[in-house]
């Protein structure tokens, strides 16, 4: 099915074809000084952490307003079960790591201190890392509340901390297959050195000197672009990348484009992320800039959502087995109360993922097993009259 969708797709918009529309400054000042470090779309929020606040709109980026979060200067954003996080490069009040528990209105100190937490890592709700520029990495087991110091780690420079879906998780040269237990160094490029990973699928990118892919889970990487990349996201074929400039792909990352009308001084682009209506990057110097997806062909509206699906379906948890956590993509065709519950084997329900109406279209929704044990569950998608069920694998 999922063939069939990007075949629809392919039909709907032609390869790079010209862009017309430039990109629209929302945010920064006039000097080029306003640094964008990371930005985080939540629960209809954009956050953006910049060299000055804590930033976040409600509109598409359109405007922006301050948190509450005090510091100087913030350099990572993160989010997992129902909380925010932040890393702050100075703070007022001590605490370098703050938590949000209703999406960012109000902010929580943690034990951490020190100075530029630059990056920050959720697993699950018992495990969570970051770690500061000034070479120290932490570990929380109570959904960031608190945190400890890791030390004999194989490495001091461990920025960027991701986590795939795979179970892998990545710190700078070293990956580790067992939550940190221990570590191998990465041999092949890609990876090594990276600013940044996504994944979409099985496609893992890495965005270090090039921008990488990997189909395995990261045990090997190909080179695709080269510009010195800094930030990457992707969706099927089409892939963004952020560099000295914007670049975008429409055929996997073989072949890119750089489009940079409208932005007054090209720079690094920090972060990428995708609202469901516009792309917002974030600049190191110039700002905030964005730009309607839809421009570069990726759909947004309900109507464009509706031509990509034909059936009501679900789709095979990825991975399948997992430990702990795991991806589950569903299909609706028309205004819908959704439900999307788990089940043990005995029927009795687990976990409600789901229980809203949707619109027609296609979703992706993560579910967290930390809490139960291994064995065979059962996930079942319910709209109107129709009802899907599959069968998945936790091993712990």
């Amino acid at each position: 099915m999922k063939k069939i969708y990007q075949l629809i797709f392919f039909i709907l918009v032609v390869s790079l074809f010209p862009i017309k529309a430039e990109w629209e400054k929302v945010y920064g000042t006039n000097t080029n000084s306003t640094i964008v470090y990371d930005l985080l779309v939540n629960d209809g929020k954009i956050f953006a952490a910049t060299n000055g606040s804590l930033m976040y709109s409600t509109n598409n980026g359109e405007t922006w307003d301050r948190t509450t979060a005090d510091g100087m200067g913030f350099a990572s954003l993160e989010s997992g079960g129902g909380r925010i996080f932040t890393g702050i490069v100075f703070s007022f009040g001590g605490s370098t790591l703050l938590y949000s528990d209703d999406n960012g209105e109000t902010w929580n100190s943690t034990n951490v201190t020190q100075s530029q937490i630059s990056d920050i890592c959720y697993v699950n709700n018992n495990l969570m890392f970051a770690f500061s520029n000034f070479q120290k990495t932490y570990k929380s087991t109570d959904h960031g509340e608190t945190w400890e110091e890791l030390t004999g780690l194989p490495t001091t420079d461990t920025a960027p901390i991701y986590y795939t879906s795979g179970g892998r998780l990545f710190m700078h040269n070293y990956f580790s297959d067992d939550l940190g237990a221990s570590w191998t160094l990465i041999e092949s490029n890609g990876a090594v050195g990276a600013n940044q990973y996504y994944q979409d699928g099985n496609n893992l990118w890495a965005a270090g000197g090039s921008l990488y892919l990997s189909t395995d889970n990261g045990v090997n990487f190909e080179e695709k672009h080269g510009k010195n990349a800094k930030s990457v996201l992707a969706f099927g074929d089409y892939v963004f990348q952020g560099s000295n400039g914007f670049y975008h792909s429409r055929d996997g990352g073989e072949n890119f484009v750089e489009f940079n009308q409208g932005i007054e001084n090209v720079d690094d682009i920090l972060d990428i992320v995708y609202d469901g209506e516009y792309l917002i990057i974030g600049i190191d110097g110039p700002g905030i800039y964005r730009k309607k997806a839809s421009d570069f062909g990726l759909a947004t509206s309900v109507e464009e959502n509706q031509l990509l699906v034909n059936d009501f379906s679900l789709e095979q948890n990825y991975p399948n087995p997992f430990n702990p956590t795991t991806s589950i993509e569903y299909s609706v065709v028309s205004s819908e109360f959704v439900t999307l519950k788990v089940y043990d084997v005995l029927g009795n329900e687990i976990s409600t993922l789901v229980n809203e109406k949707k619109n027609a279209g296609n979703y992706k929704i993560n579910f967290d097993a930390s809490s139960l044990t291994s064995g065979i569950y059962i996930y079942r998608l319910s709209a109107g009259n129709n009802i899907l069920s599959r069968k998945m694998m936790l091993i712990k």
